[in-house]
């Protein structure tokens, strides 16, 4: 009998969970080869001749299309075919193989809470699995998980395809000369339970929260006079299956996600399609000076707080303390002491009850109370659940740059009267200091967040605050909606094993990115009316990036060459010019965002500083075209991208996170049996096909801060590619950030990692070539600050055993394109080689223990601190509310 004769007659297997699939005997090839790779005898032809011994076993044991034999009858069979051929070693890596999958299968189950695993599950690693089931499936009352990964990502893209169905043309009509009964629609509000699973697009299913975000949706484009049918028309076109074309739409979202090319912000998939139904990561308040407003404001953050997002507040407008307060005769108590209800507020209100909610909290460099805003956080305990940061703008930047003296006025906020002068280099030595010692405060540069902000003509005002992470400008009550892209997942393999980028998928994901999170605008259930209007008035989106470095490892480019720059470069570009095509696409089938034309769009202005200051022939795409689309038809989003934090995203992408460098290729983790290591995968991969995969040198690595650098058994080459944040000098951090921040519409969220030898000089130079390079914000992080993360990510031996210079790109730099005198010769100095004796070279990392307050809330392992925020490595707790 020939082979096609006995495929045919097993037509069938049954899997563990029951279900009756397919048989196909190229997968018991794929895993009779696995076992054949594991013994380094890594041979097709001999996989395929012994899948067709185990076929010929099926049939003589009596398995036919009557009979189907089940998953476990198959690996027996393999299991005796190999014994039986002789390859007694074989037989024990399928054994060994076997156990394993049965282990890690288990394990699965344990984590989901599965009986049987969904197919998300299995595809998915444990580690991945875990921060699903710790922070994004939905629990029962008893916080039971009650749904699986496959559920989760369906919920969601359900939600996200709504947004898209209601666009289309049998019930959507741009010119808004249609009138509906808007009453008619909103009345299925009260009755919400008996819509639960009644209405669906193909094989998909409307729950009851998908049926509230249509009705709402339906009200939105009614009240515009875009609806041409009525309610009740629209829910006998979804019956009659008129408008089921939308399952593809909603099968291509939900494959965005669960092929892990793209996640949006965890809002989103925590909330999507239930019961808080609020899926922006960011928000910003406003905080006036008055008692009423100041409440309202309050208030307002504990509904965000409430609902999974973090606040923004620029506390400036508040008087300083002391000042006078005219309706009492009393004293104002400041603005700190402000920020310190606010403080109490998010430890009272858990958001979702997942996690305290994240803050940013800004005073501006001319507040008289500046000073003591500064040093007000580095004593351990002070506004915990705060990042803060100094604003600056362009007086305070000359002031300290273009001036002899550095005379600097701070204002009161009442009446903009002097209330005394200080000292601008002072001033800027103070908040170095301070960042030195405990990471904060940050330096948010409203001068550069405002130089291309196309939208302050219509609003009338500057941008004047950020979310908790600093990297998304907003004004009062808006909100937006972040998302990733895991640009490793990007790359094609070529005939000889290298990797090459897929500019082309790259294209396309950004475009069905960009149009997932325009209808997340849509869908999204708004904590506060306010952010309803004011989100939907400007339609600001987040598009961002993950797996950088990863990407890097894979093209064997160094972060910080040359080569790495370019191609970082272009990354941002493409992302920024896609986007944007694409929400101008948006803008000509469903209309521009409602401001559009009261702001310097029609102008020809775009909100991209690398249009204007990077030069024309160095461009890769064509923006004068994109900008005339945009005079004739508008644009759907007032911004499209931002380089978000990516902590937890990561970990369920599997990639690295953000735009940041790898923090460490191998960290310890210490297990009652012994050491254990976690490699970086690409890096464990390199170092298997190079034979020098083993614990000792996993332990070298691991001592040695996580990096390969001066590892005498690690080839030079393999040095140079696979580099970690403390391998890369903090300039060329700098210059990663700028060469994003040129193209990326809003900013980018990124840690700058100096060592804990630098000095608060150092710090200070880093802000001064930070605002020369065009970024809108720097966080900085010295390492032995008040997080003491690389110690205990890295292993409890690690020394600091080499130096990092600055590259050339950034020593270029300095040299031919900074001219202010002042700026060049400190960041000079900063730059030049500091000369350590090897006593102090390899002197040990201090050992502290880890405070209370840097452990992790849910599962109190340490926290890391990457892209300005705190997560947990081991259960994907998350400081920010992005990701």
């Amino acid at each position: 009998m020939d082979n096609s004769q006995i495929e045919n007659t097993i037509n069938e297997i049954r899997k563990r969970s029951g279900a009756v699939t397919a048989f196909n005997k190229d997968k018991i090839s794929n895993a009779i080869f696995r076992a054949l790779a594991a013994t380094s005898k890594a041979d097709r032809g001999l996989a395929d001749q012994l899948a067709d011994n185990v076929v010929n076993k099926l049939v003589e044991q009596g398995f036919t299309s009557s009979r189907t034999p089940t998953v476990e009858d198959i690996q027996d069979i393999v299991e005796s075919t190999l014994i039986d051929s002789g390859n007694s070693d074989i037989a024990k890596a399928y054994i060994v193989y076997r156990h394993e999958r049965r282990k890690l299968r288990d394990e699965k189950m344990k984590v989901l809470n599965l009986k049987a695993l969904d197919p998300v599950s299995k595809k998915f690693d444990l580690n991945c699995l875990r921060v699903l089931a710790s922070r994004y499936l939905f629990r029962n009352g008893k916080n039971e998980i009650i749904e699986s990964p496959t559920q989760m990502f369906e919920r969601v893209a359900i939600l996200v395809g709504i947004g898209d169905l209601m666009y289309d043309a049998q019930v959507f009509d741009k010119s808004g000369n249609s009138k509906q009964d808007v009453e008619e629609a909103k009345s299925y509000l009260e009755k919400l339970d008996a819509f639960d699973y009644k209405f669906k697009v193909g094989d998909y299913f409307f729950n009851k929260w998908h049926f509230r975000s249509l009705i709402n949706h339906y009200v939105t484009l009614a009240n515009k006079g875009q609806m041409k049918v009525s309610f009740k028309e629209l829910l006998t076109l979804l019956a009659a299956k008129k408008l089921d074309i939308y399952a593809d739409k909603i099968t291509e979202y939900f494959d965005l996600m669960v092929s892990q090319d793209f996640l949006p912000n965890s809002p989103t998939m925590m909330n999507a399609g239930g019961r808080l139904g609020q899926l922006s990561a960011c928000f910003v308040l406003g905080m006036q000076d008055g008692m009423e407003e100041i409440m309202k404001s309050t208030s307002d953050a504990a509904l965000i707080f409430k609902s999974g997002g973090g606040v923004g507040i620029n506390y400036s407008d508040l008087r300083e303390e002391g000042d006078i307060v005219a309706s009492t005769s009393g004293v104002a108590s400041g603005p700190v002491s402000f920020m310190n209800i606010i403080n109490t507020v998010t430890e009272v209100v858990k958001q979702g009850g997942k996690r305290r909610g994240a803050n940013m909290g800004i005073i501006e460099a001319w507040h008289p109370d500046v000073e003591k805003f500064i040093t007000n956080k580095t004593e351990p305990g002070v506004l915990e659940n705060f990042n803060v940061s100094v604003g600056v703008w362009e007086d305070f930047w000359h002031a300290l740059v273009n001036t002899s003296d550095g005379n600097y006025v701070l204002r009161s906020p009442r009446d903009k009267k002097p209330v005394k002068e200080i000292n601008a280099h002072q001033l800027i030595d103070l908040i170095a200091l301070s960042a030195w010692k405990s990471a904060e405060p940050g330096l948010i540069f409203f001068d550069q967040i405002n130089k291309y902000n196309v939208f302050a003509k219509a609003r009338q005002a500057p941008l004047r605050a950020t979310n908790p992470c600093g990297e998304q400008s907003l004004y009062p009550y808006e909100s937006c909606n972040l998302g990733s892209i895991n640009l490793v997942n990007l790359v094609k393999r070529q005939a000889d094993g290298t990797y090459e980028f897929d500019w082309q998928r790259y294209e396309e994901t950004i475009r069905k990115t960009t149009r997932f999170l325009d209808n997340i605008i849509d869908v999204n259930h708004y904590p506060v009316p306010e952010i309803n209007v004011a989100s939907k008035e400007s339609r600001r989106i987040g598009l961002g990036v993950m797996g950088v470095a990863d990407l890097l490892y894979k093209l064997r480019i160094p972060y910080n060459s040359k080569e790495g720059y370019e191609l970082q470069s272009k990354l941002s570009e493409t992302l920024t010019y896609y986007s944007m095509e694409e929400s101008v696409a948006l803008a000509k089938s469903r209309g521009e965002f409602p401001l559009c034309s009261k702001t310097e769009y029609p102008e020809g202005k775009i909100p991209v500083a690398g249009y204007y200051e990077k030069p024309k022939e160095s461009h890769s795409y064509e923006w004068d075209a994109l900008i005339e689309k945009i005079k004739q038809y508008g644009v759907r989003n007032v911004l499209t991208t931002t380089v978000a934090p990516t902590g937890t995203l990561s970990m369920i992408a599997d990639c690295s996170n953000g735009m940041e460098p790898a923090f460490a290729l191998v960290f310890e983790k210490r297990v009652t049996v012994g050491r254990f290591f976690y490699t970086n995968k690409i890096v464990e991969q390199v170092l298997k096909e190079n034979n020098l995969y083993n614990d000792e040198i996993l332990a070298k690595i691991a001592d040695n801060y996580g990096s390969l650098k001066g590892i005498d058994e690690i080839p030079q080459w393999m040095q140079d590619v696979f580099v970690t944040a403390m391998d890369i000098h903090w300039a060329d951090h700098l210059m990663a950030q700028g060469v994003w921040q040129d193209w990326i519409g809003n900013a980018i969220a990124k840690t700058i990692n100096m060592p804990y030898d630098v000095t608060a000089e150092d710090v200070k130079s880093a802000y001064l070539l930070a605002h020369e390079i065009g970024l809108k914000g720097i966080t900085v992080y010295r390492d032995g600050s008040r997080h003491k993360q690389v110690l205990h990510m890295t292993s409890e031996n690690a020394e600091k055993t080499f130096d990092v210079m600055p590259s050339e790109h950034v020593t270029d730099y300095v040299t031919t394109q900074i001219t202010n005198p002042y700026i060049k010769s400190q960041v000079n100095a900063a730059l030049a080689l500091k000369v350590h004796d090897e006593e102090i070279k390899s002197e040990p990392l201090q050992q502290e223990e880890v405070a209370e307050d840097r452990l992790c809330p849910t599962c109190k392992n340490n926290l890391v601190f990457v892209e300005g925020c705190s997560i947990c490595i081991e259960c994907g707790f998350s400081g920010c509310t992005s990701g």
